[in-house]
């Protein structure tokens, strides 16, 4: 019986042992079906539609994407005509944002808040033109597709730091942006 089950155990060693191929290869490859490598660029432009179709005003803005997360850039406000739907005459608004569930993305879009200051002439209603200073927030959502044009919905409050004793102490800030990324 020993040499019956001796042979039976060499002989399973052996065909263990000659039966193995070559080792399986395994590469780990990242599924790239979520995350695109960032063809667009890292700069984009955009124009406020809205500033421009209810108030006869140019609202355009530059962003430099810094990763799919960051992104920083400038807006530049001006009013063209006399109305009073609009309190600023110029301004020049410098923001940062922080991007929020980028998992289908091409880099910088989705959900974001933003901060962001505001360097502006304003003028209410009885005074006389004056430069403000603003800081303030603001939240929104961004789309990108897969040529680089972007759509952007945004809400935003600010508050003057210049002056706080008058009436007029936080401005709002609302948009919807068309643009195109580079």
């Amino acid at each position: 019986m020993k040499k019956i089950l001796s042979f039976i155990s060499v002989f399973l060693y052996c065909l263990i042992l000659f039966s193995q191929e070559e080792p399986v290869k395994v590469e780990i490859v990242k599924d790239s079906s979520f995350e695109f490598a960032d063809p667009l660029g890292k700069h984009e432009l955009r124009v406020n539609m809205l500033d421009l179709l209810v108030s006869p005003a140019l609202h355009f803005y530059y962003e430099r994407v810094v990763d799919a997360s960051n992104g920083y850039g400038v807006s530049v406000f001006a009013d063209l005509g006399d109305n009073e739907v609009s309190y600023q005459n110029f301004s020049v608004n410098p923001y940062y944002r922080f991007y929020f569930f980028n998992r289908k993305d091409y880099g910088a879009r989705g959900l974001f808040v933003e901060a962001f200051s505001s360097l502006a002439s304003v003028s209410f209603y009885e005074l006389e033109d004056e430069f403000q200073i603003s800081l303030g927030m603001s939240v929104g959502r961004k789309w990108v597709n897969r040529n680089g044009f972007t759509f952007e919905a945004f809400l935003g409050i600010g508050r003057y730091l210049l002056n706080p004793n008058e009436t007029h102490e936080a401005h709002g800030r609302i948009g919807l942006s068309l643009g195109k990324r580079f």
